[in-house]
């Protein structure tokens, strides 16, 4: 794994641990914080969780964009930060907040649709930051991830918050977690559909993101794993030709689990596949199989299944 490596230790001074100036090199530019950011904003789900896994929302005078349920465990520390949109926030709503740091979970946060790119608030004093599985420039969508990006996420926002004892914990944490499902994958052997959406053209996963990642470190073999991309559009003769061993359902508020396994068991051709005549579902959440802190609860829950299907 390689870390980031920043530029300045902590300096003790007149017996208070005080960090120096540290410099990111983000997605698009580099940043320096010149002090620890005490009015933060997260502008998608994964950038939230990764703040409040860290213990930060205290930091924070905002947030937004939520694409489900915040898991218990971060919910109480959740509900002090205001929601600033149910979307993305206006960039006006976002200075009226007076914020000092802009933590982004996907690229379209920074979009010109949006709240603009991120060296106009580098500009203003403003330091932002995207989360490292979402630069297409450091991960082309021919290349598959690896849980590193996760790694680096937690330690960037350790070294910009000075909460890096945390960050090594989480990081050791998170890693370790991940890598017991892969030594144990008890999806080997098996090829999968990963369902996300749609009827008429079943919208699935290609080669490289984070929904291929939770199904490979499970052990599945994806039909669609030859596809270049994140997402793609599949044909059902593809998935019925495959006629695979297990089919993994996206949760998701936009087409729930219960809703594309009805389609496929009402449905006269998918309902002669194997795994829906044998009842072989896996149901994981959208926000777990995003390359954030809920990552290892989706790979260990995929994992769980599969070892209870017959």
């Amino acid at each position: 794994m390689k870390l980031l490596k920043f530029l300045a230790p902590l300096a003790v001074m007149a017996g208070v641990a005080q960090a120096d100036p540290v410099t990111i090199q983000g997605c698009d530019a580099a940043f320096t914080f010149e002090k620890v950011p005490s009015r933060a904003i997260t502008l998608n789900q994964q950038a939230t969780e990764v703040m409040l896994a860290l213990g930060l929302e205290g930091s924070m005078v905002g947030t937004a964009y939520l694409d489900d349920k915040i898991p218990a465990q971060w919910e109480q520390a959740f509900n002090k930060v205001p929601v600033l949109a149910e979307k993305y926030p206006a960039a006006e709503v976002v200075m009226a907040n007076e914020p000092d740091f802009l933590f982004a979970g996907f690229g379209s946060a920074f979009s010109e649709d949006n709240l603009g790119e991120a060296q106009k608030w580098h500009g203003l004093g403003i330091g932002t930051y995207l989360v490292d599985a979402s630069c297409k420039a450091a991960h082309p969508k021919n290349v598959p991830l690896t849980i590193d990006p996760i790694l680096k996420d937690i330690e960037t926002i350790g070294a910009i918050f000075d909460v890096r004892d945390e960050a090594a914990a989480l990081i050791a944490e998170t890693k370790a977690r991940i890598e017991a499902v892969n030594k144990s994958p008890a999806g080997a052997g098996r090829t999968a559909f990963i369902y996300d959406s749609g009827t008429d053209t079943p919208f699935s996963i290609g080669c490289c993101g984070g929904p291929a990642l939770v199904a490979k470190t499970a052990g599945l073999q994806s039909i669609s794993a030859d596809v270049e991309g994140t997402w793609v559009d599949l044909a059902w003769e593809r998935v019925v030709a495959s006629d695979p061993d297990v089919i993994l359902l996206i949760e998701a508020g936009w087409s729930t689990a219960q809703e594309k396994r009805e389609h496929m068991e009402n449905d006269p051709v998918l309902s002669q596949l194997t795994a829906v005549k044998e009842g072989r579902f896996v149901v994981v959440p959208f926000s777990e199989t995003l390359l954030g802190m809920r990552f290892a609860d989706g790979v260990e829950s995929v994992n769980a299944q599969l070892a209870a299907l017959k």
